[in-house]
């Protein structure tokens, strides 16, 4: 069940964005992965999604944890350049304090390197609208991978506005002199400034996905290598107007099951010959469907398709056709020029079906506030 973030939640992650901005010797920051450089607003809202790192272990993992010791999970503060080649990459997840002791996940000697026989915990969290989630592999094998879905109201920083600097008298400031500028707005398509709304001290919802493993991840997505685009499901909708003829064909014709996650398909080369789609820079994103050989595909047009159900319990990618409707199932590629590396892509739709480390983790993490005191604190 999702929960609700508040101010409280995320004060220390908010604090730490705004010191991150201004530890910037510039006047905006780069990214990592693009040409873009961001101001404020744009660094806010590129490392918002940090805050699970603050929230998820304590709200769906900590309440799973079978002890009556006090414990907190240590999320990372510090302030550094995350490359291999500067500091290196430390999990999202430092380490536990247990009643007092802490005990640590990862430690710095030069670069961040792993605990012996500690969890190496990531972290990645997708907005809501988000439909693909994707990892570049950054020597995660070995490490758990939590996966969350975070949705955020649009002004998500507004409790954290000094609600005196906007008293009424700045409204009042405001207001147009209509006489003058309005001659006539029977559609009321000019709206004025009204009262800003401090009453909501809720900041959006946060859900834990699943929590697999960065291996299992990346052998159960699927892998696009530099250049190669990945081309997911943008959206099934139903149609009002039906086409009326049918190509005779069937979903089955064209796909098989994942390799990869035996709860997945694949589309086939066939395919790929079907929707005149290259690919050698173009790759379909494994999908799931129930009773394929029941989806009769009615047209294929440049960037979607056109099915029919015939059955009452055919499925794709989560949404349940009515038998005798017809959908249009819509496309779209995420461009990827030049030698990007190698990214591993799945439907966000399709990530309930990886191997679950849950209770793995859990288990791992009970024995280790059961026994803190006899780990040592060396490194790999």
């Amino acid at each position: 069940m999702p929960y609700t973030i508040t101010c409280d939640d995320i004060k220390k992650r908010v604090y730490f964005i705004i010191k991150l901005v201004q530890s910037q010797n510039g006047d905006t920051m780069q990214g990592a992965l693009t040409s873009k450089s961001d101001s404020m607003g744009g660094i806010f809202d590129r490392f918002i999604n940090s805050i699970s790192d603050d929230i998820l272990f304590d709200k769906f993992i900590l309440p799973k944890l079978t002890t009556s010791k006090n414990v907190e999970f240590i999320n990372d503060f510090y302030l550094y350049n995350p490359s291999k080649n500067q500091a290196g990459i430390a999990p999202d997840i430092f380490g536990i304090k247990v009643d007092d002791r802490v005990v640590p996940f990862t430690q710095f000697n030069e670069k961040w390197q792993p605990v012996k026989n500690m969890p190496q915990i990531e972290i990645k969290t997708f907005k809501a609208k988000d439909q693909m989630v994707s990892l570049r592999n950054q020597d995660y094998d070995s490490e758990y991978l939590a996966l969350a879905d975070l949705k955020l109201r649009i002004d998500y920083l507004l409790p954290f506005l000094n609600q005196e600097l906007f008293k009424i008298d700045v409204l009042n400031d405001m207001k147009m002199n209509d006489e003058k500028f309005i001659i006539n707005d029977s559609k009321n398509r000019i709206d004025k400034v009204s009262e800003i709304d401090f009453s909501k001290n809720d900041i959006g919802l946060i859900d834990l996905i699943t929590i697999t493993s960065g291996k299992d991840f990346m052998n159960q997505s699927t892998c696009c290598n530099g250049g190669i685009g990945p081309r997911r499901v943008k959206e099934i909708k139903i149609r009002k107007v039906n086409v009326k003829k049918t190509t005779g064909k069937f979903l089955s014709e064209y796909c098989q099951k994942s390799l990869s996650l035996s709860s997945l398909m694949s589309f086939n080369n066939e395919w790929y010959t079907l929707t005149k789609i290259n690919n050698k820079n173009t790759k379909y994103v494994d999908f799931h469907a129930s009773k394929v050989d029941r989806i009769e595909i009615c047209a294929i047009n440049k960037d979607s398709i056109v099915v029919k159900s015939n059955d009452d319990e055919c499925e794709f990618n989560g949404m349940i056709l009515q038998k005798d409707k017809q959908y249009t199932i819509e496309f779209a590629t995420l461009e990827r020029t030049g030698n990007g590396g190698t990214e591993y892509f799945m439907q966000k739709q399709c990530t309930k079906y990886l191997k679950s480390h849950q209770d793995e983790l859990i288990k791992k993490l009970n024995e280790i506030i059961k026994d803190c005191w006899i780990y040592p604190t060396k490194m790999v």
